[in-house]
């Protein structure tokens, strides 16, 4: 059997008695998760442009836009959806890999809002979907061995994921999952370009991809074909894109070992890189006893590509004057962590960028790449961390961090996820009481046993 066969049939023969309790468990954070993201983040300017845009285009009214609650068509809403949970860089992500991927915001939306748009779909069929894609995605992008800092191509693959998780909830048949694979090739896109500059398609891209995805299956679903062959054919994608590829990545263990229980959590609002650094110097201040007025300097190790990412270059990650910017900036992470105790969404909002007292921090934080650090781990894009704080009293305090909370080996729970649940709902565009907060994390934990899921989609709206 080819491995493109294997891919189609793993798609759809997964079940939930066939996936681990641990995975099924895992996407169950991914969706609150997704859904926390999106709420914290509709007040921000990128998802106000996303709720622009599904507007400008309308159509048929059967999806939910999360908390503003236009109705819009499944791909569109999916779009605005998968956009909005990205606008803060607050939304899981895999880092066991060179280049880690944002997996949940690309293949959370597509599953509800054809979940919306079928009301036969239950709890266990949306759950089944959502750990089936993404595991797929975060084995499609470890498969990956060239680094997307040099190649400027960037998570090309997780066009597969949502289209994974739409053919799974649409119940298509075999030739018609794998045209839409095939179709979905087409829509393979992803650039690194975003990251230089701190441009808004950070997050847009979430939001095409999840368009995508159901487009594909759709499309499938009404008739077209797709290449027979997306990845391996003669001009597949790994042939024409990625040919330094490990096979083993992509097909290791699959239908048994579900690695979407692997996704980091984020407990902080800005690029993983910066977790490493924030998570010790909030220990050493927490330990310690000292406040942002005490410290003389901050030094921090990493290695080259997170420095790359995070660090470079200067005169934007020393004086960031954009939100997007800012999520991007070691130095104004780790001073705002510094001076506060704590990294919040409200810290980057734009009139949060030129406090006085985080931009004194950054003007004595220094960042350099760690040569041993560089020698065990130059390969990740997330990086361990060292941090060392030097205070007005004379002393120096030094940690060196290698899994910050939310990493797989010292991972967060569903409790923390609803913990992360009510803090967004506090920065809403429209305000979620504590009990439809709370409703919503009971009933996500729940899912594995609702008939329905159309009390959730009620639920997501706020102002109510």
């Amino acid at each position: 059997m080819d491995v493109t066969t294997q891919i189609i049939r793993h798609v759809l023969n997964s079940g939930l008695e066939t996936i681990p309790e641990k995975a099924i468990e895992r996407a169950k954070l991914s969706i609150l998760d997704t859904i926390a993201c999106a709420i914290g983040g509709s007040n921000d300017q990128i998802a106000h442009s996303a709720r622009q845009l599904g507007a400008l285009s309308g159509g048929k009214p059967e999806c939910t836009v999360w908390i503003s609650g236009e109705k819009l068509p499944s791909s569109l809403a999916a779009l605005v959806n998968a956009t909005t949970a990205r606008a803060l860089d607050f939304d899981e992500t895999y880092e066991l890999c060179i280049n880690g991927c944002h997996a949940s915001a690309y293949d959370v939306p597509p599953a509800l809002a054809l979940a919306e748009r079928d009301p036969s779909i239950n709890g266990s069929e949306l759950l089944t979907a959502v750990a089936t894609a993404i595991d797929l995605h975060v084995r499609l992008a470890r498969s990956v061995t060239t680094y997307s800092s040099n190649t400027g191509r960037d998570n090309m693959v997780s066009v597969w994921g949502a289209t994974a998780v739409s053919t799974k909830l649409l119940r298509l048949d075999e030739e018609k999952t794998r045209n839409a694979f095939g179709i979905a090739y087409a829509h393979a896109a992803g650039e690194y370009q975003m990251y230089e500059e701190g441009a808004h398609t950070v997050a847009l891209q979430q939001g095409l991809r999840a368009r995508s995805g159901i487009e594909s299956a759709l499309s499938a679903m009404v008739g077209f074909n797709g290449p027979r062959e997306p990845f391996f054919g003669k001009y597949g994608f790994y042939k024409a894109f990625e040919p330094e590829f490990d096979l083993d990545m992509l097909m290791d263990k699959l239908g048994s070992d579900y690695v979407n229980s692997s996704i980091s959590f984020k407990p902080w609002p800005t690029c993983k890189c910066n977790h490493f650094g924030i998570d010790g110097l909030l220990q050493l201040r927490e330990k310690h006893n000292f406040a942002g007025e005490d410290i003389v300097s901050i030094e921090l190790g990493l290695n080259h590509r997170a420095a790359s990412l995070v660090v470079q270059p200067r005169d934007q990650k020393w004086n960031p004057n954009d939100p997007v910017v800012a999520r991007f900036s070691l130095p104004y992470a780790i001073s705002v962590a510094a001076q506060y105790g704590r990294v919040a969404i409200g810290d980057f909002r734009p009139e949060a960028l030129e406090d006085p007292a985080v931009r004194r921090i950054m003007a004595v934080t220094k960042v350099e790449v760690d040569p041993e650090i560089e020698r065990t781990h130059g390969q990740y894009g997330n990086s361990p961390t060292t941090i060392k704080v030097k205070l007005k009293s004379g002393s120096e305090h030094f940690i060196r961090v290698d899994k910050p909370f939310g990493h797989p080996e010292n991972p967060a729970s569903l409790i923390d996820g609803m913990r992360k649940l009510k803090d967004c709902g506090e920065m809403s565009m429209l305000p979620f009481s504590e009990k439809q907060l709370g409703l919503i994390g009971d009933f996500i934990r729940d899912l594995d046993k609702q008939p329905t899921l159309a009390p959730l989609f009620e639920l997501l709206v706020g102002g109510r």
